[in-house]
C-alpha cells in the first residue's frame, strides 16, 4: 500500500511542475528570477528526481529479487538525485554569474548617437 501512495503522491506533484517548467510557464515570482532555458533546464531536473524517485517502489512492486532490487537502489537513486540537484545547481549558478556579468558590463552609447551629438556640436 506504501508504495502505491509512494507513487500517485510524487507523480501528482513532480510531473506538473516538470511539465509546467519545461514549457516555460512557471508562477511570476519565478519567472521574474529566472530565464527561459533556467526553467526548462529545472523542469528536465524535476523529471529526473521523479525517475530517481520512482524506483524504490517499482522496485518493491515488481517482486524481482532483493539482491537486484538492492542494487538497483543503490545504483540509481543516488544517480538520479545527484543529476537532478547538480542539474539545478549548475542552471542556478549559470544564471547568477549571467547576471552579474551583465550588471557589470559598461554602457556603450549607440554608434549614430554619438556622431550626431558631434555634428551638432561642431555646427554651433
Amino acid at each position: 500500500m506504501f508504495q502505491w501512495l509512494w507513487i500517485v503522491g510524487w507523480s501528482a506533484v513532480m510531473l506538473p511542475l516538470g511539465g509546467v517548467l519545461l514549457a516555460g510557464r512557471a508562477p511570476r515570482w519565478l519567472r521574474r528570477d529566472s530565464t527561459l532555458g533556467v526553467l526548462r533546464v529545472k523542469g528536465i531536473a524535476a523529471f529526473v528526481l521523479y525517475l530517481g524517485l520512482m524506483v524504490p517502489p517499482t522496485t518493491a512492486l515488481a517482486g524481482i529479487q532483493p539482491e537486484a532490487a538492492e542494487l538497483l537502489r543503490m545504483a540509481l537513486v543516488p544517480t538520479a538525485l545527484f543529476a537532478g540537484h547538480g542539474l539545478i545547481l549548475g542552471a542556478t549558478l549559470c544564471e547568477r554569474f549571467n547576471r552579474r556579468e551583465a550588471e557589470r558590463a559598461p554602457t556603450v552609447p549607440a554608434i549614430g548617437s554619438a556622431v550626431m551629438s558631434d555634428a551638432r556640436g561642431g555646427a554651433s
